[in-house]
């Protein structure tokens, strides 16, 4: 009887229930958590933001892309009002779930929990309080997914002006995240083999839309990037995250690099010996003050040394190369740095217990949890595939399991936080096939 009652109120106030809810528990924690947002990646952003503001990008040295610091430039480069901001994006994040997820299942009650699920767990809360890409990042996967489901972008009578739309989008989570250049691509692909039938020409033009922008943005700010440090990239620290997916076998780089091998290995001994193995992905990160030094080198110039170098061993080792690649991808779907906070910034040892807890004893778990059952659904999916079946589902399996493969192909270190702008998606996919599966069982009285 009260679960029916509960149903009932649920069906009616779905949307505010939400927002209310998103806004009391924003409360609570801007009550008992005062903190900059300043983490170690944060500055390039802000510096960049300031570029930005000043309408000036000459001497620019390409540490980052411009999407993230467009929008705390556009916040008059406050931190406070872009963590604010950040705040309002978490709340239309609860909304774009919610309405992604009644758009796949139309079912209020699942998609209320999905979206009630999500926003309680602190990481997604968090990040809001950062000053890093995630929460945008975040803003712009949901919306991609919820405008290629609201306006059936897969199918083969889609509208080119929702193409180009699409087109725009993936634009700007290329310029947020520089990874996701794959996901107009992926589209492209996904669109291209599932509409094949209906015409190849015709479906390679429909297709081929979602692509203009985002290689128009990647030609440009490549482009940029070659005109001030002379390297056609994203960011120059591409070199640098290779370096980091070859640090395991660095000491076989050739005696023609010895300067830099050393200077690598010696600090990455140091890291062993001190009983940081943790830590050997952050290798590059310790030994990059002396590099920079005995190479005499510009951080551009060095990254750009360190990526033939890595390349290189790929090449010669590639049996060492997928063991890492390997690690790389399961590490993605751990939880060991799916959350950042600052523990000092809790405005009382309460506060900073009772969060910990809830994170460390109940939600992290059912994050490896969640990930866990992900990758099983999706298994599953893949092993019954139909090829005539090529669907929503399929295609945000495809997105995440490419991401988390491309991610571990270019980069080992905090790989679980590469995970996060997939959350929302993974919670979804999860809730959607328990469900599926509880119904089947017989017990449909629960979500």
């Amino acid at each position: 009887m009260i679960i029916k009652k509960l149903d009932t109120f649920i069906q009616k106030y779905t949307l505010p229930i939400l927002i209310i809810y998103g806004l009391i528990i924003r409360l609570v924690i801007f009550m008992n958590y005062s903190d900059d947002g300043i983490f170690k990646d944060s500055q390039n952003y802000i510096d960049l933001a300031t570029a930005i503001s000043d309408f000036n990008l000459n001497g620019y040295t390409g540490e980052r892309t411009p999407g993230f610091p467009t929008l705390i430039a556009l916040c008059a480069n406050s931190l406070k009002l872009t963590i604010l901001f950040q705040s309002f994006l978490g709340i239309l994040n609860i909304i774009l779930l919610y309405k992604y997820a009644y758009l796949r299942t139309k079912n209020k009650i699942t998609s209320f929990w999905i979206a009630f699920i999500t926003t309680s767990f602190l990481n997604f809360l968090f990040f809001e309080l950062a000053i890093l890409t995630e929460t945008l990042t975040v803003t712009l996967m949901l919306l991609i997914f919820w405008y290629i489901e609201n306006f059936k972008l897969l199918d083969n009578d889609s509208k080119p002006k929702h193409l180009f739309i699409l087109s725009l989008l993936f634009a700007s989570i290329y310029l947020t995240r520089p990874m996701f250049i794959y996901l107009p691509i992926g589209f492209f692909l996904f669109y291209i083999v599932k509409n094949a039938s209906f015409g190849i020409k015709k479906t390679f033009l429909k297709a081929i839309i979602v692509l203009i922008i985002p290689f128009i943005s990647f030609y440009s700010w490549c482009s940029l990037n070659e005109r001030n440090i002379g390297y056609f990239t994203s960011t120059y620290y591409l070199g640098i995250n290779l370096s980091q997916t070859a640090t395991f076998f660095f000491e076989k780089a050739p005696e023609k690099d010895k300067v830099i091998r050393d200077i690598f290995v010696k600090h990455r001994t140091y890291l062993e010996e001190q009983n940081q193995s943790g830590k050997y992905a952050m290798t590059v990160w310790h030994a990059y003050k002396e590099l920079l030094k005995e190479t005499k080198l510009s951080p551009p110039d060095l990254s750009h040394e360190l990526s033939k170098i890595s390349i290189d061993l790929f090449k010669k080792h590639p049996d060492l190369y997928v063991k890492q690649v390997a690690i790389s991808w399961v590490n993605f779907w751990r939880s060991t740095s799916a959350l950042l906070w600052h523990t000092s910034s809790f405005k009382s040892p309460l506060a900073n217990t009772i969060f910990s807890a809830l994170w460390n004893y109940v939600q992290k778990p059912l994050l490896l949890l969640s990930n866990f059952l992900f990758l099983l659904f999706s298994l599953i999916k893949i092993i019954t595939f139909k090829f005539k079946k090529f669907d929503s589902d399929l295609f945000l399996i495809a997105i995440v399991l490419s991401g988390s493969l491309a991610q571990a192909l270019v980069a080992y270190g905090t790989n679980s936080r590469f995970c996060f702008p997939f959350f929302p998606l993974i919670i979804f996919f999860t809730i959607t096939n328990i469900t599926n599966l509880k119904n089947r069982l017989g017990y449909n009285k629960i979500l």
